[in-house]
């Protein structure tokens, strides 16, 4: 066996195998690390929060089941 055999071309790149995420705009089908999708031109940037894509519902059931929380804690409700 040659040594060729585990050389890289120059150009050989391995990004085929790199992570891909639907754009939150278009949908296409863009890299992870992009900034900028290629298709649609918006800049990138996928929720983080804890309440986003969340319905109002259920913000509002969490909140009031915190508040909930608090009460029974203090001694408040009983």
């Amino acid at each position: 066996m040659s040594e060729d055999f585990w050389y890289d071309e120059p150009g050989d790149d391995l990004d085929d195998a790199a992570e891909t995420l639907p754009c939150p705009h278009c949908g296409t089908e863009i890299y992870e690390e992009a900034e900028q999708c290629p298709v649609c031109g918006n800049y990138v940037t996928f929720g983080t929060s804890i309440w986003s894509g969340r319905p109002i519902w259920w913000i509002a059931l969490a909140l009031v089941g915190l508040v909930a929380t608090v009460l029974v804690l203090a001694g408040l409700a009983r």
